[in-house]
């Protein structure tokens, strides 16, 4: 049976909206019969289905209801954000980056350990649920599964609490209690298997955590400052953002600093790591230093003077001397300094 000549589909739209709607659901239900019928008859394949299609297509009709183009709005948009549930876990697809990525700027980056086929340097930025799915299925890269806002850090070798054997495997804590085994070898591991494991067996890895970027530091993370040229940074051979493979920071302001990490995917050493290493750097002034100078009566330095500590290595590096001997180097008048 074909569409052509017959007289009793009427495709060309009255006047009236609910006409039209009337004879549109009409012509659907008898193409639908008509389909349904020849699928059947000639081993799923349909002539009339496609000639209907055609028709529709030649006499152009057009729904004018405001009503119906609201629907149809709403349709596509709900389209936009439908997915297959996820049997491990509810996915927490508000997160910026997948699962274990580093986010920088507007960017993701992916962790040293990543073997999927997507590039290592992504933006997720205005993407649909459905288009995260998707990235996740092909660049084998999943979208966290709780509530940790910046996913795990996986750059641990082993899950929190557990201990590395340094063989590349991670035993389990003695009173861990799991149907699972207690020893694995997660190194090479997939993130998606990680997962799997942590959600099946109980266990996980510490949530990342966002610092605030030091810029008084002369290069972002990983970048490598030449030796001979001060402010020079190299970028390491992982590096795949947008920019060059070296920067002059030297007369960069902190504000430049933090326009030149989001725009070019980088990150500069977290302040709180970069304080309490200069904290330690300077818990004592002078720790490493004698003291120097004339010897008093009590056997006390009188001298506010101060040497290294390897400069003095050769000699008496004692605070206070007997009172007996300090007299050997004192006169009435005051000490000797001949």
């Amino acid at each position: 049976m074909r569409l052509a000549g017959s007289s009793s589909l009427h495709l060309h739209a009255e006047p009236s909206n609910r006409e039209v709607g009337h004879k549109v659901g009409s012509n659907v239900r008898e193409a639908a019969i008509h389909t349904g019928f020849e699928v059947g008859e000639y081993g799923r394949k349909s002539e009339f289905q496609n000639g209907y299609a055609d028709s529709l297509s030649l006499t152009e009709m057009v729904l004018v209801n405001p009503a119906v183009s609201k629907v149809i709005r709403q349709a596509n948009g709900l389209a936009g954000s439908l997915m297959e549930k996820d049997p491990l876990c509810e996915r927490r697809w508000e997160a910026k980056c997948p699962d274990g990525w580093k986010k920088m700027g507007d960017q993701c980056s992916a962790p040293v350990s990543y073997g999927g086929a997507c590039k290592t340097m992504q933006s997720f930025v205005g993407k649909s649920v459905a288009e995260k799915q998707q990235a996740a299925e092909e660049c084998k890269a999943p979208w966290p599964c709780d509530a940790c806002t910046d996913g795990r850090d996986y750059s641990h070798l082993c899950p929190e609490g557990w201990s590395d054997d340094e063989g590349g495997f991670c035993k389990a804590p003695a009173d861990f209690e799991t149907e699972c085994a207690t020893s694995y070898n997660f190194a090479g591991m997939k993130i998606a298997d990680k997962q799997e494991l942590a959600e099946t067996c109980g266990f996980n890895w510490k949530c990342s955590v966002a610092c605030e970027q030091d810029y008084s530091a002369s290069c972002p993370d990983a970048w490598v400052e030449v030796p001979l040229n001060p402010g020079l940074c190299s970028a390491p051979v992982t590096y795949s953002g947008v920019c060059g493979f070296s920067v002059n920071t030297k007369r960069m302001s902190n504000e430049q600093k933090g326009a030149f990490a989001k725009k070019c995917a980088v990150s500069f050493p977290c302040l709180g790591a970069a304080a309490a290493e200069a904290a330690a750097a300077v818990v004592e002034p002078g720790a490493d230093m004698v003291p120097d100078g004339p010897v008093g009566i009590n056997g006390q330095v009188l001298s506010v003077l101060r040497v290294p500590a390897t400069a003095a290595s050769d000699e008496v590096s004692v605070t206070t001397v007997p009172r007996d001997i300090a007299k050997m180097f004192l006169a009435p008048s005051g000490p000797l300094l001949s």
